[in-house]
Protein backbone atom coordinates (compact mmCIF):
# COMPACT_ATOMS: atom_id res chain seq x y z
CA UNK A 1 0.00 0.00 0.00
CA UNK A 2 1.68 3.52 -0.93
CA UNK A 3 2.21 5.92 1.60
CA UNK A 4 0.02 9.55 1.22
CA UNK A 5 1.68 12.11 2.33
CA UNK A 6 0.45 15.73 2.00
CA UNK A 7 2.55 19.45 3.06
CA UNK A 8 0.60 22.39 3.85
CA UNK A 9 1.20 26.28 4.83
CA UNK A 10 0.55 26.80 8.70
CA UNK A 11 2.46 30.07 8.92
CA UNK A 12 3.93 32.68 6.15
CA UNK A 13 6.78 34.45 6.92
CA UNK A 14 5.18 36.37 10.04
CA UNK A 15 6.95 39.13 12.33
CA UNK A 16 7.18 38.93 16.12
CA UNK A 17 8.28 42.20 17.94
CA UNK A 18 10.54 42.18 20.64
CA UNK A 19 9.29 41.02 24.15
CA UNK A 20 6.14 39.62 22.77
CA UNK A 21 4.45 36.17 22.12
CA UNK A 22 3.91 35.12 18.67
CA UNK A 23 1.32 32.64 18.10
CA UNK A 24 0.90 30.48 14.99
CA UNK A 25 -2.26 29.43 13.35
CA UNK A 26 -3.34 25.94 14.00
CA UNK A 27 -2.47 22.73 12.59
CA UNK A 28 -4.88 19.95 12.06
CA UNK A 29 -3.52 16.86 12.81
CA UNK A 30 -6.92 14.65 13.43
CA UNK A 31 -6.46 12.65 10.01
CA UNK A 32 -3.27 12.00 10.49
CA UNK A 33 -1.09 8.56 11.15
CA UNK A 34 2.41 11.13 11.63
CA UNK A 35 3.14 14.50 10.55
CA UNK A 36 6.25 16.89 10.95
CA UNK A 37 6.17 20.62 11.99
CA UNK A 38 9.57 22.36 10.05
CA UNK A 39 10.28 25.83 11.48
CA UNK A 40 12.30 28.52 10.52
CA UNK A 41 13.02 31.70 11.75
CA UNK A 42 15.80 34.55 11.57
CA UNK A 43 16.59 37.44 13.58
CA UNK A 44 16.45 41.01 11.21
CA UNK A 45 18.16 43.25 13.87
CA UNK A 46 21.88 43.65 14.84
CA UNK A 47 20.68 43.58 18.19
CA UNK A 48 22.64 41.22 20.73
CA UNK A 49 19.99 38.69 21.68
CA UNK A 50 20.32 35.89 24.16
CA UNK A 51 17.40 33.19 22.11
CA UNK A 52 14.39 33.19 22.03
CA UNK A 53 12.05 30.42 23.14
CA UNK A 54 9.99 28.36 20.74
CA UNK A 55 6.91 26.09 22.82
CA UNK A 56 5.01 23.81 20.47
CA UNK A 57 1.71 22.99 21.98
CA UNK A 58 -0.38 20.43 21.51
CA UNK A 59 -4.58 19.55 22.09
CA UNK A 60 -6.33 16.37 22.55
CA UNK A 61 -9.14 18.07 21.81
CA UNK A 62 -10.91 19.14 18.22
CA UNK A 63 -12.03 22.55 19.36
CA UNK A 64 -11.88 25.18 22.06
CA UNK A 65 -8.92 26.37 23.96
CA UNK A 66 -8.93 24.62 27.43
CA UNK A 67 -6.85 21.52 26.22
CA UNK A 68 -3.69 22.91 25.22
CA UNK A 69 -0.33 21.62 26.60
CA UNK A 70 3.52 22.22 26.14
CA UNK A 71 4.52 19.05 24.39
CA UNK A 72 8.14 20.07 23.63
CA UNK A 73 10.06 23.37 23.47
CA UNK A 74 13.72 24.73 22.87
CA UNK A 75 15.70 27.74 22.88
CA UNK A 76 17.16 29.30 19.19
CA UNK A 77 18.84 32.31 17.67
CA UNK A 78 20.86 33.76 20.11
CA UNK A 79 23.86 35.69 18.50
CA UNK A 80 24.09 39.08 17.32
CA UNK A 81 23.09 38.94 13.41
CA UNK A 82 25.55 40.95 10.58
CA UNK A 83 23.24 42.39 8.36
CA UNK A 84 24.85 43.18 4.65
CA UNK A 85 22.79 44.78 1.62
CA UNK A 86 22.84 42.39 -1.47
CA UNK A 87 24.55 44.08 -4.26
CA UNK A 88 23.05 41.97 -6.88
CA UNK A 89 20.83 43.91 -9.12
CA UNK A 90 18.80 42.07 -9.01
CA UNK A 91 19.37 38.66 -7.12
CA UNK A 92 17.90 36.12 -9.97
CA UNK A 93 15.72 33.34 -8.49
CA UNK A 94 18.11 30.28 -8.91
CA UNK A 95 21.15 32.35 -7.81
CA UNK A 96 24.14 30.34 -5.95
CA UNK A 97 26.10 33.69 -5.63
CA UNK A 98 25.38 36.19 -3.47
CA UNK A 99 27.09 39.59 -3.10
CA UNK A 100 27.51 42.34 -0.47
CA UNK A 101 29.78 44.78 0.67
CA UNK A 102 31.45 42.48 3.55
CA UNK A 103 31.18 38.84 4.25
CA UNK A 104 32.19 39.13 7.97
CA UNK A 105 30.45 36.92 10.04
CA UNK A 106 29.30 34.85 7.41
CA UNK A 107 31.35 31.57 7.67
CA UNK A 108 30.63 28.23 5.63
CA UNK A 109 28.15 25.96 7.27
CA UNK A 110 25.21 27.76 8.49
CA UNK A 111 21.75 28.70 7.24
CA UNK A 112 21.11 32.75 6.22
CA UNK A 113 18.64 35.03 5.55
CA UNK A 114 17.10 36.93 2.71
CA UNK A 115 14.05 39.50 3.96
CA UNK A 116 12.67 40.06 1.05
CA UNK A 117 10.79 43.49 0.61
CA UNK A 118 7.68 41.88 0.26
CA UNK A 119 8.38 38.97 3.96
CA UNK A 120 6.66 35.93 2.77
CA UNK A 121 8.67 36.41 -0.57
CA UNK A 122 11.77 35.78 2.03
CA UNK A 123 13.72 32.40 2.57
CA UNK A 124 16.46 30.62 4.22
CA UNK A 125 19.59 29.66 2.11
CA UNK A 126 22.56 27.53 3.11
CA UNK A 127 26.07 28.64 3.23
CA UNK A 128 28.45 26.92 1.68
CA UNK A 129 31.41 28.52 0.94
CA UNK A 130 33.02 32.14 0.07
CA UNK A 131 34.51 32.97 -3.24
CA UNK A 132 35.84 36.55 -2.50
CA UNK A 133 35.73 38.35 0.16
CA UNK A 134 32.60 39.69 -1.12
CA UNK A 135 31.00 36.69 -2.44
CA UNK A 136 28.56 33.83 -0.79
CA UNK A 137 28.01 30.76 -2.52
CA UNK A 138 24.63 28.98 -1.35
CA UNK A 139 23.97 24.90 -1.68
CA UNK A 140 20.77 25.40 -3.40
CA UNK A 141 19.51 28.38 -5.72
CA UNK A 142 17.52 30.97 -4.49
CA UNK A 143 13.49 30.26 -4.63
CA UNK A 144 12.62 34.30 -5.46
CA UNK A 145 14.34 36.75 -6.85
CA UNK A 146 15.42 39.41 -4.64
CA UNK A 147 16.13 43.79 -5.88
CA UNK A 148 19.18 45.34 -5.28
CA UNK A 149 20.04 46.52 -1.34
CA UNK A 150 17.68 43.68 -0.20
CA UNK A 151 19.16 42.76 3.51
CA UNK A 152 20.90 39.31 4.54
CA UNK A 153 21.19 38.32 7.48
CA UNK A 154 23.32 36.13 9.51
CA UNK A 155 21.61 34.57 12.51
CA UNK A 156 18.58 32.00 11.35
CA UNK A 157 17.42 28.43 12.16
CA UNK A 158 15.58 25.41 10.92
CA UNK A 159 14.04 22.98 13.16
CA UNK A 160 11.95 19.74 12.50
CA UNK A 161 9.44 18.46 15.20
CA UNK A 162 8.07 15.30 15.10
CA UNK A 163 4.48 15.35 16.17
CA UNK A 164 3.07 12.93 18.43
CA UNK A 165 -0.01 10.11 17.09
CA UNK A 166 -2.55 10.83 19.60
CA UNK A 167 -2.86 14.53 19.46
CA UNK A 168 -5.78 16.46 17.40
CA UNK A 169 -4.01 19.93 16.88
CA UNK A 170 -0.50 21.57 17.31
CA UNK A 171 0.28 25.04 16.85
CA UNK A 172 3.75 27.43 17.82
CA UNK A 173 4.45 29.54 20.31
CA UNK A 174 7.22 32.03 19.91
CA UNK A 175 8.34 33.36 23.18
CA UNK A 176 10.17 36.79 22.63
CA UNK A 177 10.21 37.54 26.30
CA UNK A 178 13.14 35.22 26.99
CA UNK A 179 15.75 38.09 25.90
CA UNK A 180 14.48 40.71 27.49
CA UNK A 181 16.62 43.23 25.24
CA UNK A 182 16.76 41.52 22.48
CA UNK A 183 15.93 41.01 18.56
CA UNK A 184 12.74 40.99 16.63
CA UNK A 185 12.77 38.00 14.27
CA UNK A 186 10.44 36.39 11.93
CA UNK A 187 9.11 32.97 11.27
CA UNK A 188 7.59 30.40 9.63
CA UNK A 189 6.04 26.88 9.97
CA UNK A 190 5.18 24.25 7.41
CA UNK A 191 4.27 20.55 8.15
CA UNK A 192 4.25 17.19 6.31
CA UNK A 193 1.10 15.04 7.10
CA UNK A 194 0.58 11.13 6.31
CA UNK A 195 -2.88 10.61 5.75
CA UNK A 196 -2.61 7.03 4.62
CA UNK A 197 -0.36 4.20 4.91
Amino acid sequence: MAITKSVSSVQDWTAVAQNTIGKSAVFNASASYEAVLHIQAFLDTATAHTGTEFIIQTSSAVSGDEDWEDFTKFVELAGTSNIEAITNNPLAAASITITCASTTGYTAGMWRAIKDGILVNSELVYQTGLTTDTNITIEDGTTNEHAQNVKMYSVAMVKDILLPIGIYRARLLINNTYSVAGSTLNYKVRAVNVTAI
